[in-house]
């Protein structure tokens, strides 16, 4: 059957589904949300196009969510996600302000095919006779993605009890049958295409609820699960999902089953926390995801400068419960999953504060930043994670050229490092600190021996991962730096923008330039080394216009950008690497090496070898051609 037969749409319906879009557009649940909307009008404009058999997870993902064409649903189950929430919008939608409307907009589950009935209501003239030879076939057209059930079809209820179907002619009844052995096919592939089970007990820690008003408290929520979950992505027998892949089902009716099904994990963490006056209610649930039962929960309650006591009690049951063999846990796997907590809670809200201004990333809010977290320190001398949000403070003003002197701050980066690791030598992100110290200062023997410590402790920690990947290209690791992007990807599915910069690093000096290209071309907010990875991965791709456009953004950003020049300021990377580098912005037609003449002024410049070959050779050039007659010679 050709594509045309099966659009079987009149221009009337069309134009009153359309109507219908706008209706739900303008609503509470969608009026926010201008990507849901926009995942909704795709879904509805392919289907009255009569494209239902494009609506796969990986052309949605590319249309609508804007993913490069390395997206990966078996990885990423990003519309899988969103189309559930999609559907429990709809819902909400026709059991509140559209519960009278015309026209009926669903989402089936198993299908990313809506459903679209046009309701009693919507009938202004009496229903078309299906035995009526003289009615088209448009007349008749299909107004649902399903098949009706067999007694359905055999005996339609009264249209007084129910929305009215129109039932359409032999060829759209036989478009109806093809769609509906579709709709089968795609659910049955979007089961094999759902995650795979790691091979280690995994969980998932959704946000914890705030039961109350004060903000302060939600920031505590947050606070505690990042905590959770960095706590327990320290434990070698627990696979755990980042914090931004649980973040989207915050504050929202969630179906453990499905989140299970998603993210591929076999557990999942619910919890909440319920200020009363001096004291707090902190209430958790470890629940088996496949079945939804419970495996254990507990409610305390305590003093509210307890509340980091029950925390490691709930990190400790959860390692206890999921990593157990035959009912024996190692003391030393427990001890493993219990960081340094904060002393009281008002060091540990000023901490969060800091996090907040360290995340807006301006040179205001990082001062603001280093400020607070001093402040911290001050109540809390004892705070290792503290010490650690420094060194990020400090890379930052280091990396973005804010720093008012390189050398002082390194010297601050380096004191913060070690102290938090002298506070809690436990914890992967204080040895990865150390390990940006060491790199800092020269030293790539101790700063990888830093960044192997920070792996092997928190093995489940999806940005921990990242960071050793970005960094570890300039070691000669690229292809372990890969693994563990890949490892970080799988954690983490549903990851912040920053991301995408170290990955496209990563990708690129693995030499895997298509995916590096699309990942650095996500970045929201590009600085000339955003665009001239871009210009560089296309270059080896082979992609000439896009090369070029990206290499005049560089020009335009920063006209005094040299490769070799960065290399040098990232502290060098290794032979292979540079001259990956180096002879990538050669093809991308960008500046590729500091000129000889540019030497003498920069005695500290990390040298690349072909790029010392190539100041050689026009060295020899200026010289020869110095010497009487060697000009004609070499134009003979």
């Amino acid at each position: 059957m050709t594509e045309s037969s099966l659009n079987c749409w009149s221009e009337s319906d069309q134009h009153a589904v359309r109507e219908q879009l706008e209706r739900i557009f303008k609503s509470g649940p969608f009026l926010q949300s201008r990507r849901r909307q926009r995942f909704l009008e795709y879904l509805v404009t392919e289907t009255l196009a009569g494209h239902d058999d494009r609506l796969k997870g990986y052309t949605i993902a590319l249309a609508v969510f804007d993913r490069p064409e390395t997206f990966d649903p078996l990885v990423d189950p990003l519309v899988r996600i969103e189309a559930g929430r999609l559907r429990d919008k709809l819902r909400e939608y026709y059991e509140t302000s559209g519960r009278s409307d015309p026209i009926r907009i669903d989402l089936p589950k198993g299908s990313y095919a809506p459903q679209i009935e046009f309701r009693q209501a919507a009938i202004s003239e009496p229903r078309p006779d299906p035995s009526d030879t003289k009615l088209s076939e448009q007349d008749h057209g299909p107004r649902q993605a399903r098949a009706l059930a067999k007694d359905e079809a055999v005996n339609p209820p009264p249209a007084s009890s129910h929305p009215q179907v129109h039932w359409p002619s032999a060829a759209a009844a036989l478009a109806l049958v093809l769609l509906t052995v579709t709709a089968i096919f795609w659910e049955m592939q979007d089961r094999i295409s759902r995650p795979a089970p790691f091979d280690k007990p995994s969980i998932a820690v959704l946000p914890f609820d705030n039961i109350g008003d004060d903000p302060k408290w939600e920031r505590f929520a947050d606070g505690i699960t990042e905590d959770i979950i960095t706590d327990l992505s320290h434990s070698k027998g627990l696979i755990v999902i980042a914090r931004n892949s649980t973040e989207i089902y915050k504050g929202k009716p969630v179906d453990i089953r499905q989140i299970g099904r998603d993210l591929g994990v076999k557990y999942v963490l619910e919890g909440s926390i319920q200020p009363m006056g001096e004291r707090i209610r902190v209430s958790a649930q470890l629940i088996e995801a496949a079945s939804g039962s419970h495996v254990w929960s507990e409610r305390y309650d305590r003093p509210v400068d307890d509340l980091f006591a029950v925390q490691n009690d709930v990190t400790g049951k959860i390692a206890a419960t999921i990593t157990t063999y035959e009912g024996s846990v190692a003391e030393a796997e427990r001890r493993l999953v219990r960081r340094k907590p904060p002393a009281n809670l008002t060091a540990f809200d000023t901490y969060l504060l800091a996090l907040e201004m360290k995340h807006k990333v301006t040179k205001e809010s990082l001062i603001r930043a280093e400020g607070l977290l001093r402040k911290a320190i001050e109540l809390d001398p004892q705070l290792a994670r503290a010490y650690v949000a420094l060194v990020d403070v400090y890379f930052y003003l280091i990396d973005l050229g804010l720093a008012s002197s390189i050398d002082e701050t390194v010297v601050k980066l380096t004191e913060a490092a070690e102290r938090a690791v002298q506070l809690d030598p436990d914890d992967g992100k204080t040895h990865q600190s150390l390990a940006i110290a060491y790199a800092y200062r020269g030293k790539p023997a101790q700063a990888l021996a830093e960044y192997d410590k920070a792996e092997s402790l928190a093995p489940s920690d999806a940005d921990l991962l990242l960071i050793n990947a970005w960094a570890l290209p300039q070691f000669g690791q690229s292809a372990r730096a890969v693994n563990l992007a890949e490892r970080a990807l799988k954690l983490n599915p549903h990851y912040p923008d920053w991301y995408n910069q170290g990955l496209g690093i990563t990708f690129f000096f693995g030499e895997q330039f298509e995916r590096s290209a699309n990942h650095r071309s996500l970045v929201k907010e590009p600085f000339a080394l955003d665009h001239a990875f871009v210009a560089m991965a296309n270059a080896y791709l082979g992609r000439t216009t896009e090369s070029e456009a990206a290499a005049a953004n560089v020009a335009k950003l920063d006209s005094s950008w040299i490769a070799e020049r960065y290399l040098s300021e990232a502290g060098g990377y290794a032979e292979k690497e540079a001259e990956l580098f180096v002879i990538g912005a050669r093809k991308a037609g960008l500046p590729a090496c500091v000129p000889a003449a540019q030497i003498k002024n920069s005695p500290n410049l990390v040298r690349v070898k072909s790029c010392d070959e190539q100041r050689a050779r026009v060295v020899d050039d200026v010289s020869t051609s110095s010497v009487p007659g060697t000009a004609m010679k070499s134009g003979q």
